[in-house]
């Protein structure tokens, strides 16, 4: 079982790697690109809870389109591999046409994380997330579920290099479907205990959406107190 759950990794690994090396190519042949900018904000409440607010703006560049995200979650480790979160999201349009409505998303969210134990170096998580939607006057609900892959590095001190790879599938209430897939690569870089960056690249084709493919560039900064 975990020989199987190596190859499966190191299978996930190798596509996003090989994601980054076309990402040169595919900015030509996507539908969009867009970038993602956010901060994470993690207060440890004791050695098994945390707060966790995240600040996001995204911006798609070919319609000069931009929306802001925010919210607030409770995490709580149930054990080495489990945790659980719940919280609530708030999602607005920065940008929109005049005359028209600008879009307004609210969101509860519980998330279950299932992080296996591979050694010090390796890591495997299964996240699972539950959305309740509300967009504008609409009521829906969506399904997202994710695995990342990854491998750290010890650098200087206590700082680390985590490169990995994700791969997200979205079931979504509205059209009864999968309609989302998402693959990414990044590498997240921790300087301290309590500061990280993380920067990726992804891939998402979305056979629902306005925009069906789009290429997205992200960064995040997480900072823990």
């Amino acid at each position: 079982m975990t020989t199987r759950l190596c190859r499966h990794a190191a299978s996930l690994f190798a596509g996003a790697l090989f994601l980054t090396a076309a990402s040169a190519h595919a900015a030509r042949a996507q539908e969009s690109s867009e970038g993602s900018y956010e901060l994470g904000l993690w207060k440890r409440l004791s050695a098994t809870e945390m707060l966790y607010v995240p600040i996001v703006l995204t911006r798609a560049e070919e319609v000069d389109h931009a929306e802001g995200l925010t919210g607030a979650s409770y995490v709580r480790d149930l054990d080495s591999t489990l945790s659980l979160r719940a919280g609530y999201r708030y999602s607005w349009e920065l940008t929109h046409t005049p005359g028209t409505e600008p879009y307004r998303e609210h969101r509860g969210v519980a998330e279950l994380n299932a992080r296996p134990s591979w050694g010090a170096r390796l890591a495997l998580l299964n996240r699972t997330r539950f959305e309740l939607r509300l967009i504008d006057t609409d009521a829906s609900w969506r399904l997202r579920d994710r695995l990342l892959a990854g491998r750290k590095f010890a650098l200087l001190r206590e700082m680390t290099l985590t490169p990995y790879g994700t791969f997200e599938a979205s079931f979504d209430s509205r059209y009864r479907t999968v309609n989302r897939l998402r693959l990414s690569a990044g590498a997240a870089t921790r300087f301290t205990p309590h500061i990280m960056l993380d920067t990726y690249v992804a891939r998402q084709r979305d056979s629902r959406g306005d925009v069906q493919r789009v290429l997205a560039l992200g960064m995040t900064l997480n900072l823990t107190y």
